[in-house]
């Protein structure tokens, strides 16, 4: 007799065969991709003619930027298409909504995200996670947070400061999704990811956090249909498979060099920005370890 998974039977470890999704009455797409608009290798024609060619659809989700998504939702035909935006914030946490209108995702990065840009406009912004979840709260649109125990020596993760102690579970109130098999971080934070949405009781999403064509659709979240509005209906209500299996460390060394030849134009401030991050990340360790040790010797008195 063989053990359940440690994972929900609507979420699947494994290469995403799109003729094969289709064939059983879903359309897949990626949910988060990046294109040359910000840090990604990826013109919004050559993504389109991909889209076309795998039958893999896409959310645009660039880094704090939304010119790319609305290229693509303007010249995507019959296309799935999402538009959609990768926020990074203030105090660590990576923050993906998907709207179901271009119009409302450019309001929403007009009012609230490009004021709050920084001197390297695709990092940090002056944003808390908190202050873009809420901001987002006035939209039709969905919350995610990427990568939730991402990534390495950053706190790029949402799940992965709640873990530390430098935000609040309450945080979780804001979000309606969770990112579950994001291709670019390894099996075993995936799976944590896929456990919290099952404890939260949000759905799964499935994306590569690509930055190059050869990203595109490993790891995607599938509904039965193809028009972008019903395609968030479905997810948002539960009615959605998650397929995805991780990139290899190749693919990741080619992704991260590529991304690093992107910044150069902003080098200094970008260096800037890491330093902060640095001094904020050891500002919230050593206060994260104080409180450990008072708590510790509350309970040993």
């Amino acid at each position: 007799m063989t053990s359940s998974p440690p994972y929900p039977p609507d979420v699947r470890f494994a290469r995403p065969d799109p003729a094969q999704i289709n064939a059983e009455g879903y359309s897949p797409a990626d949910m988060h991709f990046h294109t040359r608009h910000t840090d990604g290798t990826v013109s919004i024609p050559s993504l389109l003619r991909a889209i076309k060619k795998t039958g893999n659809g896409c959310a645009v989700t660039d880094h704090n930027e939304v010119s790319g998504a609305c290229a693509a939702c303007k010249d995507r035909k019959d296309l799935l298409v999402i538009p959609g935006i990768e926020i990074s914030s203030s105090d660590g946490p990576h923050i993906l909504v998907y709207f179901y209108s271009p119009n409302d995702l450019n309001d929403f990065f007009t009012r609230h995200i490009l004021p709050n840009r920084r001197e390297s406009p695709w990092m940090m912004t002056k944003l808390t996670s908190r202050e873009v979840l809420k901001a987002a709260e006035g939209y039709s649109c969905l919350r995610a947070p990427a990568h939730p125990y991402g990534y390495l020596l950053f706190n790029s993760g949402l799940a992965k400061c709640v873990e530390k102690g430098y935000l609040d579970e309450s945080i979780y109130k804001y979000c309606d999704l969770i990112e579950g098999i994001c291709a670019n971080m390894e099996r075993k934070d995936n799976l944590r990811a896929v456990n919290l949405a099952t404890r939260l009781g949000l759905p799964a999403t499935g994306g590569t956090d690509g930055h190059i064509i050869f990203d595109l659709g490993s790891s995607v979240t599938c509904t039965t249909s193809e028009d972008p509005e019903t395609f968030l209906d479905e997810l948002c209500h539960g009615r959605a498979r998650v397929i995805g299996k991780e990139k290899r460390f190749p693919s990741k060394i080619l992704t991260a060099a590529a991304i690093s030849t992107r910044f150069l134009p902003w080098l200094g401030p970008s260096v800037k920005i890491h330093c902060e991050r640095l001094k904020g990340r050891m500002t919230r360790y050593l206060s994260f370890k104080e409180k450990t040790n008072r708590n510790r010797q509350a309970r040993d008195k």
